[in-house]
């Protein structure tokens, strides 16, 4: 019962980490379009959401409990080198998904001036490129996980 009670309280957690980190993620990816691009990418309008995305909370609450469950009987140095991992990993893949994402914006434009892709604050999948980063940064840890089980 206190385990269930415990990932519970991981979950809710993680969901918060998400709501609070969701702009400043949305920031990076922002940049990661435009430097990939060498700045073809251009955004319009106003860069406004009112509500969260919900692929990235519950991605990242799923994460932190899957996180919680392989470290359940580590010491602490190895549960920050798995920490690292999965942050490493993490930053990894959104960086590669974000940059092929945005180049494949500026190929696929036949509408582009001059090279130069416009988009909308909005035209960007956050929930997708977040999701399959956390998703992709925990596969090690789903790993570990399963060959303790087995």
């Amino acid at each position: 019962m206190k385990k269930t009670i415990l990932r519970i309280i991981i979950f809710i957690v993680g969901v918060g980490i998400a709501f609070l980190t969701e702009t400043s993620f949305r920031g990076f990816i922002q940049d990661i379009f435009q430097i990939s691009t060498s700045d073809k990418i251009q955004f319009i309008g106003k860069n406004i959401h009112f509500i969260p995305n919900i692929i990235f909370l519950l991605t990242l609450g799923l994460s932190l409990v899957i996180f919680s469950i392989e470290n359940s009987d580590k010491n602490s140095s190895q549960i920050f080198i798995n920490l690292i991992r999965s942050l490493f990993i993490f930053f990894v893949s959104i960086i590669l998904l974000s940059a092929i994402d945005a180049n494949l914006k500026v190929i696929e434009s036949t509408a582009c001036i001059d090279g130069i892709r416009k988009l909308n604050w909005n035209d960007i999948n956050y929930g997708i490129l977040l999701g399959s980063s956390i998703l992709i940064s925990i596969i090690p840890s789903l790993m570990n996980i399963f060959k303790k089980y087995k």
